[in-house]
């Protein structure tokens, strides 16, 4: 966004007059600390109406939760001032790794009420009998500002949300599509940046649409349809990303093969690269798919008359396959309006994902470890010295290490936030010097103010330069301590600059010490706790114990990851990081491992196929895997694969019915050794 663009100066008006309302309501309601309702409005208010009510939401319950805990264990522990700190500091670090844990906007929840717990406990030890003042105090103010910013930004020129999740998922379609008429029509053997860039934006899509959804349930009754029908888009979406991998991957090795397409084939093929290349011709797509699967069956034929080989069959079976996934997903996205069931009507993509989501426990005690000893280091300060202004080292300690501890390497944009808070600490000192002191009114006050504010809330608006704007619009208040005689004391502020300024610090050295980690690292941790699930999964496999119901659940936690890893293998290349992959192929594995085993377990037993070997192959080498992420597939794995496939194939000549796990084991291997050609018994007995 432009910094004088329309949106941006509208979105600076409409919270500029948030913050003056806030304000002279506070002044009126004779509430403490007016400046508290002045700094919501600029924490909560949004460039949507949906997301400010929805983080004022937030950002309520939070601030009551932490308002409750220090209320809670304020009379048995103020006189103990370590024992004070300590519980204070642990707090902080545990309401930090609970909103670590969710990785959805609600997560402000748990992060606000652990900082708040240090805003509202800390100054008031001086004053033990002020602490139920001081909670309450807070509350009253949060909740001005909050519904002041809410009543504007929701009553005058609200602006929807709606445009831009339908465009979100517009777009996350098209560019599926794109990629998909790519890789028909060129057929790279490499990945262009282009395709790279597509597969990163795709990967980011699915977190993007549930913050929308999140946001937009605030938004009124025909939003929160919006997101009901959007919620069954997203769950079908979200397996684009691995059909288009499946389609590339077969198309790599028919050409390798130079495998001539049937006539029948051919025709399927070119139908569905028509259909896919008109938009308007989703109607058609029931046609497509009886098309793609009577070409499957005509394939099926082929191999049971031995006019084809087996490989070539199978290549060309699961490329139709994979097509009529794509034709199925598109189906289900283009026609979930109509489609859709009462039951279907409350899912949340956020409920579903609830138990597939990649959380990294121990990348989250990192950052609550870390929030913990920056507080207790900065209250031990406080204590020591003495200082009575020293209460802001502590608070500013937990705010900042609670609000960068979603970020990979949280040490850069810590720096940005120093030097915002100097600026704020530069203008409070010049507003208090030159201006605030002509302000006799509160409308002269307003006229002081509002260059101020306005310009920040354009340079808020603006995605390059939001976050230094809303260090200063958020410190500036705090530091000018903004009272009822529009006068403030320039040495509490000097103090109270110096002592966060110190906080910031400590919160700066912790983390770089503790806490700050390459984005590739934290990826090669999710490819291993991926390899790890996948362990589990083919050991159920094995066993005979999993169901469809897991497999789901697996492929769910595997994209999961998936689009976890991907933007940070672009933002931060690392050899290891790209020899262990992304964990695609990964999700495949898993779920053509099942596919075969877990869906004919009784027929492949009938027929006495011994898959024994071939897991026990497998597990060692997805174990080596854990060790080494480079590691690649051992001979011996591809010998009981190859050995496999030959027996499989000459059960499946007198049982037809074996025709099908046949073709997923040879996923499996095509899944592990994709140059590998079809085994013939003479080179396997040698």
């Amino acid at each position: 966004m432009k910094l004088f663009s329309k949106s941006a100066l509208l979105f600076s008006g409409k919270t500029c007059l948030a913050a003056f309302l806030a304000l002279y309501v506070a002044l009126e309601l004779n509430l403490d600390k007016p400046a508290w309702a002045l700094t919501s409005v600029y924490v909560v208010s949004q460039r949507f109406s949906a997301s400010t009510v929805s983080k004022s939401v937030f950002r309520f319950l939070g601030t009551v939760l932490g308002g409750l805990f220090v209320l809670l264990i304020y009379p048995n522990t103020v006189e103990y001032p370590l024992l004070f700190s300590l519980i204070v500091s642990l707090w902080v670090a545990g309401c930090l790794y609970l909103s670590l844990m969710d990785r959805t906007p609600k997560s402000y929840v748990f992060m606000l009420a652990g900082y708040s717990a240090a805003i509202m406990g800390f100054p008031p030890v001086a004053e033990p009998t002020a602490i139920t003042y001081t909670v309450i105090s807070r509350i009253e103010e949060i909740t001005l500002g909050i519904v002041c910013s809410s009543l504007i930004h929701s009553l005058l020129w609200p602006v929807s949300m709606l445009g831009m999740l339908e465009q979100n998922m517009k777009t996350w379609y098209q560019h599926a599509s794109q990629l998909c008429i790519e890789l028909i029509t060129h057929k790279p053997k490499h990945k262009s940046l282009e395709q790279q860039d597509i597969l990163i934006q795709m990967a980011n899509y699915p977190l993007s649409v549930e913050g929308l959804i999140t946001h937009l349930v605030y938004e009124g009754d025909a939003a929160r349809k919006m997101v009901r029908l959007v919620s069954v888009q997203y769950q079908h979406l979200s397996y684009l990303l691995p059909t288009l991998t499946a389609i590339e991957a077969r198309l790599q090795s028919l050409a390798e093969l130079e495998v001539k397409f049937p006539q029948y084939v051919a025709e399927a093929f070119s139908a569905f690269l028509s259909w896919l290349q008109h938009a308007e011709n989703f109607t058609r797509s029931g046609d497509i798919q009886a098309q793609l699967m009577d070409a499957q069956a005509q394939l099926q034929l082929a191999w049971t008359e031995e006019t084809m080989p087996a490989e070539s069959v199978i290549l060309l079976s699961g490329l139709l396959e994979r097509l009529d996934h794509f034709v199925r997903i598109s189906s289900a996205y283009q026609n979930v309006s109509d489609r859709i069931s009462e039951e279907t009507l409350h899912a949340r993509p956020s409920q579903a994902a609830r138990n597939t989501r990649h959380i990294d426990s121990g990348l989250l005690l990192l950052s609550a470890s870390t929030a913990f000893l920056a507080t207790f280091i900065s209250c031990l300060f406080w204590i020591a010295s003495g200082w009575s202004y020293g209460s802001s080292a502590p608070m500013m300690s937990a705010i900042v290490c609670s609000f960068f501890a979603t970020i990979d390497s949280p040490v850069k944009p810590m720096k940005k936030f120093l030097h915002g808070a100097l600026v704020a600490m530069a203008l409070s000192l010049f507003y208090v010097v030159v201006l605030i002191p002509q302000a006799l009114t509160f409308e002269t006050l307003i006229i002081c103010l509002a260059p101020g504010l306005f310009l920040l809330g354009l340079i808020i608006a603006n995605a390059t330069t939001s976050l230094v704007g809303l260090i200063v619009a958020t410190q500036l208040p705090s530091f000018i301590a903004l009272g009822h005689h529009f006068h403030s004391d320039i040495l509490s502020i000097s103090n109270v600059a110096l002592s966060s300024l110190f906080g910031i610090i400590v919160a700066v050295v912790m983390t770089a010490l503790i806490r700050n980690r390459r984005p590739s690292w934290i990826a090669k941790r999710a490819v291993r706790r991926g390899l790890r699930d996948l362990i589990r999964f083919v050991s159920a496999i094995d066993r005979g114990v999993a169901t469809l119901l897991l497999r789901q659940q697996f492929v769910a936690r595997m994209l999961d990851r998936v689009n976890f890893i991907l933007p940070r293998k672009r933002n931060d290349p690392d050899a290891e990081l790209d020899a262990g992959g992304n964990l695609i192929v990964e999700a495949w594995l898993g779920a053509n491992c099942f596919d075969f085993y877990g869906r004919y377990r009784e027929l492949l037993n009938e027929n006495h196929v011994g898959i024994e070997a071939m897991f026990h192959e497998l597990k060692l080498y997805l174990a080596a895997r854990l060790e080494k992420l480079q590691t690649q597939p051992h001979d011996a794995l591809l010998f009981e694969l190859n050995l496999l496939l030959i027996s499989l194939e000459t059960r499946a000549r007198k049982d037809p019915r074996l025709f099908h796990p046949l073709c997923h084991l040879f996923n499996v291997r095509l899944t592990l050794f994709p140059a590998a050609r079809w085994p013939e018994i003479e080179i396997l007995l040698s």
